[in-house]
């Protein structure tokens, strides 16, 4: 099949939304009755782990075929299309423990990834340069990358979001969707997949009123459009708290290059030598700049997934004021909670 139709239109809305941050996507929905992108879909999770992994109903994508395509695009048109619960397993994670991971069925499965499709579309040329996870071309590495460039940072605070996979408020998500897309279907479909619910592993249905399934292809962009709204706010966040140009010089390694040039300037002796020397060292241990200037504060963020680190050039007290700010901003705005028990804040040289 000739794809290059369809790729186009997906480039299109990919540079509209990348000119326009505030472009409004709208009749997105009808990409769904293109064949080609469950051809484009099928071909960029065939080899996923978990893909031979059977649903609830027994099928799998190594099923896949195009009669499936058909009945999708059929049940589509008419928006009797309804996700079936996802079937619960356990996995080994790398450290021995175990996990809980929802496995979607074949159908499912080519759908999802057809709608991560067009949210990358959507949302990727707009999303902040502070988040790291689940993107093309970003990583682990970016996010190290970022964070090695922080020089001068006093605190950390290492953000621990409780259950945020789980706790995704569908409400709050559907009403961050409705600023870039005005397409009810596309929304509602959505909203069927987040409320399909899942099979325990006593084959007991669960419903799920709230968050992202974990295991679902287009459950990581969904939370990174969650939580592009935190990033939002760090940014504003630091816009507002970033004062000075630089820090003032500190005035004991001031005093001590005020004693070295004078001792220079006198005559030489074997003893001035010697103190010149020993002031050298001294100040070589001597940070050149006032660490503690209250005129000079610098606030710096990174986020992977629902990690996220917090670089603070300022006191201890400032680093929790930031810290019950951001506890604030999540509870109120996408109603999250940050565990403050889990949420250190550690000075840097200990890290």
């Amino acid at each position: 099949m000739n794809q290059t139709r369809l790729l186009k239109k997906l480039e299109g809305f990919r540079k509209r939304n990348s000119t326009n941050p505030n472009f409004i996507n709208k009749d997105i929905y009808r990409l769904f009755y293109d064949e080609d992108i469950y051809i484009i879909a099928y071909n960029a999770i065939k080899s996923n782990h978990g893909a031979e992994t059977k649903g609830a109903d027994g099928t799998s994508l190594d099923g896949f075929c195009m009669e499936w395509v058909y009945e999708i695009i059929s049940n589509l048109r008419n928006e009797s299309y309804n996700p079936l619960p996802n079937k619960t397993q356990l996995i080994p994670k790398k450290n021995g423990k175990m996990r809980k991971l929802g496995f979607p069925n074949g159908k499912d499965k080519l759908l999802q990834e057809a709608v991560r499709i067009i949210l990358e579309c959507i949302y990727e040329p707009t999303f902040s340069d502070y988040s790291h996870g689940f993107r093309p071309r970003r990583s682990t590495h970016t996010a190290m990358a970022q964070i090695e460039n922080w020089h001068g940072t006093s605190w950390f605070i290492e953000g621990d979001i409780s259950a945020c996979f789980d706790e995704i408020d569908h409400r709050i998500l559907e009403v961050i969707l409705r600023e870039r897309i005005a397409d009810e279907r596309f929304i509602r479909l959505i909203n069927k997949m987040l409320r399909a619910g899942y099979f325990d592993m006593q084959h007991e249905f669960h419903r799920t009123n709230s968050g992202a399934p974990q295991g679902s292809t287009c459950s990581p962009i969904l939370a990174n459009v969650y939580l592009d709204k935190l990033d939002r706010f760090m940014s504003e966040v630091a816009k507002r708290e970033n004062i000075g140009r630089k820090r003032r010089k500190s005035s004991a390694y001031t005093r001590i290059q005020y004693q070295i040039q004078k001792l220079r300037s006198g005559e030489y002796s074997a003893e001035n030598g010697e103190q010149i020397r020993k002031l050298v060292r001294i100040r070589k241990s001597q940070p050149s700049v006032d660490m503690f200037d209250p005129k000079f504060r610098r606030l710096r963020y990174v986020r992977y997934a629902d990690d996220f680190l917090v670089g603070v050039t300022a006191s201890m007290q400032y680093s929790k004021s930031v810290r019950d700010e951001i506890k604030q901003f999540l509870l109120e705005t996408l109603h999250l909670r940050l565990n403050i028990e889990k949420t250190k804040i550690t000075h840097a040289h200990n890290e």
